[in-house]
């Protein structure tokens, strides 16, 4: 769009603003992040839970990429070793660039309505659509987009000539669902971004980030692209102020944590991107993913590259169980279609909520120390926990440490709504369970119990006399320690911080000795990083060595520690020094009784 057309975009933007959007905080946020980082994270956030994420552009023509993003495409074109560049010019010819792919975006296939029918059956609450992607193309009209060939670049003036953010918006909230945008920070070929960084924060990315803001009122602002430069640079905190201060959406917008190398620090909501789900509850937090290998479509993925109804529902179930929102992306093709297997899928999500929501929509992290169980997981309400089964454990399962009365236990969707068996052992609340599950991805029982979850997260003594301290069940403290679990690997990585730590609440049956067992992964890189085991004032040094890879372990004793008595007791481990990258990956801690 050219800048002559700039005024009346504005005044069109103005005039479709409801008067009784018109923001005027009465919390003035300054710009700073100890001012800014105390807005409250608005409420439907957490009542939400389960958003649908759309990655569409110019990308979605070639829909290809050998492995990993295809909306990447545009870049892997700069390798011309790469399996990208050797396919585009077997299909495209050399000379073919990356614009000439915007005309063929054309999306005559594409109906919003359906789209979003779509998303509400799907049981989603929320929809992120791209605005504008690394490669700068925007699905609304823009009076700042621009490539270094072309200032033709959004979709009203090529390939669809259509407003596909704000028809997709208009419909998703005439049918209630929430609608935010993707927004990213940089752009890979940008004029200004590619000849004056602080131009282009002045003169592109700040107006056009108030352009979209003000025009679309998204409910909810997915930031990226930001790592090139620090937040000071992209003048985050004076952008974050304006969107809270001033902008029409300040009372109700949710931004994550991308503003500029500042992950796990400051934003609304921590973003976790392909994680796992394992991310803590302990700041708002939404994973992401698409259901494939890539965010935008990419025709180089087969069946067995696409996760399956139990994998999905699961992923949903454990991302609640650690205090989480689910964002699940769909790229959709190049004339407007969201692929069929997707489609199936997201109406396999909903028939699933449909009966289970309650255990989801508004729920709270599990009260459970570990928040993943081998079996599953839980989530919580007031007066009110819901056992996630993923599988069957045997003919009971255990609530360690649960100490409230329990009322009733029932399946979630059973037409019988049987009561099922509860009875108190040493180790917490037992359910007893049927032979069969009711489903065969996530069954959910629902306890009625009476008050708030109470329970005792303390680690006891299995028969052996042993204690068994899991990965899955430390506290984590600080910014950088997370909880891995994905194919062999199974612990706590990523420590880049000798100031964070993890901890275990102990409870000691019997004073005396105890041998200390440490299980580890280490690759080569960061062999020899130093760490401390600490109780009662007491310290084990250890040191680590290589494992081989970061999913191959190996164990070693670091000495004996003495209780003088039983009792209840916390157990720390910390890198003792700044490591290079991450001081290991911890498995476990094992106490072993010394006679």
């Amino acid at each position: 769009m050219r800048p002559e057309c700039l005024p009346f975009l504005i005044v069109v933007f103005l005039v479709l603003i409801p008067a009784t959007v018109l923001h005027t905080a009465e919390e003035q946020y300054a710009p700073n992040w100890e001012s800014i980082d105390s807005r409250p994270i608005p409420a439907w956030f957490n009542e939400a839970k389960f958003g649908i994420f759309v990655v569409w552009g110019p990308y979605s023509v070639p829909a290809y990429v050998d492995k990993g993003y295809s909306e990447w495409y545009r870049w892997r074109l700069e390798d011309k070793t790469s399996d990208t560049w050797k396919f585009h010019v077997r299909n495209y010819g050399e000379d073919f660039a990356y614009e000439d792919f915007a005309p063929l975006l054309k999306a005559e296939m594409w109906d919003p309505d359906f789209w979003a029918d779509l998303f509400v059956k799907s049981g989603a609450r929320y929809v992120v659509t791209t605005a504008n992607y690394h490669d700068g193309f925007c699905l609304y009209p823009s009076a700042y987009d621009a490539t270094t060939r072309t200032d033709q670049w959004n979709s009203t003036e090529v390939g669809p000539m259509r407003d596909l953010l704000g028809e997709l918006n208009a419909a998703g909230r005439a049918r209630g669902l929430r609608m935010g945008i993707y927004y990213s920070l940089y752009e890979w070929f940008h004029p200004l971004w590619v000849t004056d960084r602080d131009r282009y924060v002045t003169e592109k990315f700040h107006p056009q980030f108030k352009e979209v803001v003000t025009g679309y009122k998204p409910d909810i602002i997915f930031l990226d692209g930001d790592w090139d430069m620090g937040h000071e640079r992209w003048r985050s905190e004076e952008l974050a102020a304006w969107l809270y201060n001033d902008s029409p959406v300040g009372d109700y917008v949710v931004v994550n944590d991308r503003w500029g190398q500042v992950r796990r620090k400051h934003g609304d909501c921590y973003s976790s991107e392909y994680g796992g789900g394992n991310f803590p509850p302990t700041h708002p937090w939404e994973e992401n993913r698409g259901i494939g290998h890539s965010y935008g479509y990419n025709r180089n993925e087969t069946i067995y590259d696409y996760d399956s109804e139990a994998d999905l529902i699961r992923m949903l179930s454990k991302i609640c169980g650690n205090g989480g929102n689910f964002l699940l992306d769909v790229g959709p093709t190049a004339d407007g279609r969201i692929p069929v297997i997707m489609q199936e899928r997201l109406l396999q999500i909903g028939a699933w909520l449909n009966t289970h929501g309650e255990a989801i929509y508004g729920s709270r992290e599990s009260p459970f120390w570990p928040r993943r169980f081998s079996w599953g997981t839980c989530t919580r309400k007031p007066g009110r926990i819901f056992v996630h089964l993923h599988e069957r454990p045997g003919d009971e399962v255990v609530l360690p440490g649960l100490k409230n009365k329990v009322i009733d236990a029932v399946f979630l969707g059973d037409a019988r709504v049987k009561s099922l068996a509860v009875r108190r052992n040493e180790r917490g609340v037992a359910i007893a369970l049927p032979a069969r599950l009711p489903l065969d991805t996530v069954s959910v029982i629902a306890l009625t119990i009476d008050g708030e979850p109470d329970v005792d997260a303390t680690i006891r003594p299995g028969r052996d006399g042993s204690l068994l301290l899991h990965a899955c069940e430390a506290r984590l403290h600080g910014e950088t320690p997370a909880y891995e679990q994905s194919g062999k690997k199974d612990q706590i990585g990523y420590w880049q911080d000798p100031g964070d730590s993890v901890s275990w609440v102990l409870g000691i049956t019997k004073g005396g000795s105890y041998a200390v067992d440490v299980t580890y992964s280490c690759a080569a890189e960061c062999a020899g990083s130093a760490f401390d085991v600490k109780v009662d004032g007491k310290r084990l040094e250890g040191m680590t060595a290589e494992t081989g890879a970061w999913d191959r372990y190996r164990t070693d004793r670091l000495g004996e520690i003495r209780f003088a008595e039983a009792g209840t007791h916390t157990l720390v481990v910390q890198p003792r020094a700044e490591p290079r990258w991450q001081s290991m990956g911890l498995q476990s801690v094992r106490l072993i009784p010394v006679e």
